[in-house]
């Protein structure tokens, strides 16, 4: 063996080992930081894009299942099923934005209903605002799989639907899905408020959702007792309905240690059957059994 393979392969491992025990905390330590320093969304958003790249590169380069690493088609067929979820999350988002939004604004107002509070350090505010958010986002997670009309009609199962997972896959949900996937923001926005941080909240609920669904090893053991990590939330993905009916937390694993709904396991097989649907089958599922 050469001197240069050598050197490749404890490169490799190397690089291996340092995402396992690493990349998350080091990605939610950076976005805890700019949140600390009253970074602008701009750079949030910047950093979203770097981490993503980051991940992406990685899932390339040493996947934890090579089975799952997408042909180019594939890459651009999600991408295209991706920007139409995000079209119409924007467009749904602006419509909020015109009526019910603009309702609970003025509630908030009258009542007094924003409780923040704005006295603690910025990351304590950011880490409040990401388990509320979380806390309601977990039943309504969990009633969409255990409420067999709202699993039909929100579309939430064209989102488990895809058998190769990656982090793009965190953003591949069915574009009638963004009217009930942006209530729990709202809500924790008329209760908390938050704007001051809010930019923060994204970017660790991102970052977090893109390391869930990625295809990486990545370790559990200490994050995971109150962030969703990937082993965790890929299990929730499993082809099995009783697995798939664990672990609801998109990125915030906590309330299901505390419901009862948490499980630490292997995955065999993801999806909802043991070929993934077309993507006119993906489009057409609210609106057909």
């Amino acid at each position: 063996m050469s001197a240069e393979t050598s050197f490749s392969k404890l490169l490799l491992r190397g690089t291996r080992q340092l995402v396992y025990w690493a990349l998350q905390p080091i990605l939610i330590a950076a976005s805890l930081y700019l949140a600390h320093t009253n970074a602008s969304l701009d750079a949030h958003v910047l950093f979203i894009t770097a981490a993503f790249c980051i991940i992406t590169l990685f899932e390339i380069t040493i996947p934890a299942r090579p089975e799952w690493r997408k042909s180019a088609g594939e890459t651009a067929a999600l991408l295209v099923f991706v920007f139409l979820a995000g079209a119409a999350y924007a467009l749904i988002e602006t419509l909020y934005e015109a009526s019910l939004f603009k309702w609970m604004a003025s509630l908030s107002e009258a009542w007094q209903l924003n409780i923040l509070p704005s006295q603690w350090p910025k990351i304590a505010q950011v880490l409040l605002i990401f388990a509320a958010f979380e806390f309601i986002n977990y039943w309504y997670h969990r009633a969409s799989h255990r409420w067999g009309v709202l699993w039909h009609l929100s579309g939430h199962r064209a989102h488990h639907a895809f058998k190769k997972l990656s982090g793009l896959n965190a953003v591949a949900n069915h574009p009638v899905e963004a009217f009930f996937l942006i209530l729990p923001r709202a809500i924790v926005g008329v209760l908390l408020g938050g704007d001051a941080v809010g930019a923060g909240v994204v970017s660790l609920t991102a970052v977090t959702a893109i390391l869930a669904h990625s295809n990486l090893n990545l370790n559990s053991a200490v994050v995971g007792w109150f962030f969703t990590t990937n082993r965790y939330h890929i299990h929730h993905h499993s082809q099995v309905i009783s697995e798939s009916n664990t672990n609801y937390g998109c990125v915030c694993i906590v309330w299901d240690r505390l419901f009862g709904t948490f499980k630490d396991a292997d995955t065999k097989d993801t999806g909802i059957g043991d070929v993934q649907p077309s993507y006119k089958a993906l489009f057409i599922m609210p609106f057909k059994r």
